[in-house]
């Protein structure tokens, strides 16, 4: 049973709740044709900073929208990456030609990275602007040799966020303010403690913690810590949260040559709630915080004590290292800055006054169009529809399933992120939208549907994927071919996988999609039937059972977590392609 919770509906939550925030907040707005992106209405003559990610961490990122800090955030749903196309639109709403610069702060989950690089990629490419990024790992939950994903971006991002909004804010160039967001990104450490999971809106409590432990790194999304410790009190706690750290070490240089703290040592620190801890508990963590710390010897310059980056209603605390060490001066002057953010413990008036949404058109700059002239294909229009159909009820009806696997290996979102596709192609199809007579360009309406339904890593790998097919299919044919048959559409999925593998980095054994896909295009590729394609992947998807993640989000997990669970996008991938082998049989 879910959570009792102050929310309207599951489905509306995330717009709800920045409505509430825009109905506070008049210098701010959203752009209409994307309302979940919201920008300043008070643009000075400065680069502007965008970050964002999936909602539930609020105030990160929308509260941090305001003069000395960001220009615009993109919100994701729950927990969810925000599309390209969002972030593009938010790209395009605080620059122009004239004025092409921008830095994106982006914390290091890989489809908010995905995400946000193809995004800059287009606004860079096609529209001319000048689009730089900084990626936030700052989670010392994460070892450095724990696969390709990396570490965590988590709350010391906040830290980034002031420091180079106030150089922006001084007239800053983007040079200036990319050096400061790198050279503060490279100083900080964090790691959170958790008494209990997090629920996401609409979805079922997660299993309770066992009464006498607490999780020791617990990630911002419900990831698993790297440890259950005996419970003890806020000393015990933070002193297991402190020595983390402490043995962690930062990376001053950027290469991962990493420095211990010391004695000697100036830092700043951040004491954030993950969402369920009361202010009053905030404080006593916070003294122990600075206790320990004049314990060692290590100065604290400032200790900021807030909710600066949440995790729903998660009952837990992190604690975030800003190094100062060489420049303290600069970076204290820094972080004093003016800013009118609400949530950087300040506040603006409120004016009442009304300001217009901007719409941003992105034309075909917004989306990429397979424009060729294509033929229909005799009797494909029929087959194309079943396996369309196959796959949409194929997906929706193991949604439960996918949630399940997903909830004790990822974040829990799979199920309803693959749902949210399979509906969008759904609607599509019956709405007469879905060129199912093309085969290009079909290929390129369920690229459409992907990136604009579904969020996340899966999203723009699925986008990926058919944006891939649909060149391959488009090829074909104006080499020559009069129609797309068996032969094509064995290169357009092969070609499709290869995207996919190339993009997200993750080959057979990392534990993601990509075990079923590859091994399906393998077959694939040599000729193999579509019964002998799907068990290929269900093979492959029923393997990762026992393989240590290499990237995704179960890469965050102990193995004796993960074992016996598939992955959830593996099985994503058998379920979509039993739904395509339902549909030829009834083609």
């Amino acid at each position: 049973m879910a959570d009792k919770e102050f929310i309207n509906s599951p489905k509306n939550c995330v717009s709800d709740s920045l409505s509430g925030l825009l109905s506070t907040s008049p210098s701010l707005t959203r752009i209409k044709t994307h309302p979940h992106c919201i920008i300043t209405t008070n643009l000075p003559n400065t680069v502007p900073l965008i970050s964002g990610g999936g909602s539930g961490h609020e105030p990160a990122h929308v509260g941090y929208v305001a003069k000395g800090m960001l220009s615009g955030a993109v919100c994701g749903g729950c927990f969810a990456s925000p599309s390209i196309n969002e972030i593009l639109a938010t790209i395009l709403s605080l620059t122009t030609i004239e004025k092409p610069s921008c830095l994106l702060i982006v914390k290091n989950y890989t489809g908010d990275v995905l995400n946000f690089k193809l995004a800059a990629k287009k606004a860079n490419t096609i529209h001319g602007r000048d689009v730089k990024i900084v990626v936030v790992a700052d989670d010392c939950a994460v070892p450095l040799s724990k696969g390709i994903t990396g570490r965590r971006g988590v709350a010391g991002t906040i830290f980034v966020h002031k420091c180079a909004g106030a150089v922006a804010d001084a007239g800053g160039s983007i040079d200036d303010v990319v050096g400061t967001a790198e050279m503060i990104k490279n100083r900080l450490l964090s790691l959170g403690v958790s008494l209990m999971g997090v629920t996401i809106p609409g979805q079922p409590a997660p299993k309770p913690m066992v009464d006498d432990k607490f999780s020791l790194g617990m990630g911002i999304h419900g990831e698993a810590g790297v440890s259950m410790e005996a419970m003890a009190d806020s000393k015990g706690i933070v002193k297991s949260m402190c020595d983390l750290i402490v043995e962690y070490g930062y990376d001053v240089s950027g290469n991962d040559q990493m420095v211990k703290v010391k004695e000697g040592d100036e830092v700043a620190v951040m004491v954030n709630n993950l969402g369920g801890a009361s202010t009053f508990e905030l404080y006593v963590v916070a003294n122990d915080v600075c206790e320990y710390f004049k314990a060692m010897g290590v100065v604290v310059k400032k200790c900021y004590v807030g909710s600066f980056m949440t995790s729903f209603n998660m009952r837990g605390v992190s604690t975030s290292l800003l190094v100062l060490n060489g420049e303290s001066e600069k970076i204290l002057k820094l972080l004093d800055a003016p800013t009118e953010s609400k949530a950087w413990q300040m506040a603006e008036t409120m004016t009442g006054r009304e300001v217009e949404e901007p719409s941003i058109d992105l034309g075909e700059g917004g989306r990429d169009v397979c424009e060729f002239e294509e033929k229909a294909v005799d009797g494909w229009e029929g087959i194309a529809r079943k396996c369309i159909e196959g796959a949409i009820e194929s997906l929706i009806s193991k949604e439960g399933n996918l949630t399940k696997w997903d909830q004790i290996v990822g974040d829990g979102d799979c199920g309803i992120t693959m749902k949210r596709g399979a509906e969008k192609v759904k609607e599509m199809l019956e709405s007469g939208k879905l060129s199912y007579g093309k085969p290009a360009q079909m290929m390129n309406d369920l690229a459409e549907a992907a990136g604009s339904s579904m969020g996340g890593t899966s999203g723009v790998l699925f986008e990926i994927f058919f944006r891939a097919c649909c060149e391959e299919l488009k090829g074909w044919q104006e080499g020559g071919a009069k129609a797309v048959d068996g032969e094509g559409l064995r290169k357009a999925f092969v070609a499709g996988v290869k995207e996919v593998e190339k993009s997200g980095g993750a080959g057979i054994g990392s534990r993601t999609m990509n075990d079923a896909l590859i091994v399906a295009a393998d077959v694939c590729n040599g000729g193999g039937d579509m019964g002998a394609i799907l068990k290929a992947a269900t093979d492959g998807s029923d393997r990762t059972k026992e393989m240590e993640a290499k990237a995704g989000r179960s890469n965050y997990l102990p193995f004796d977590v993960i074992k016996g669970t598939p992955d959830p996008g593996s099985k994503a991938v058998q379920f979509i392609l039993e739904g395509v082998a339902k549909g030829l049989k009834l083609g």
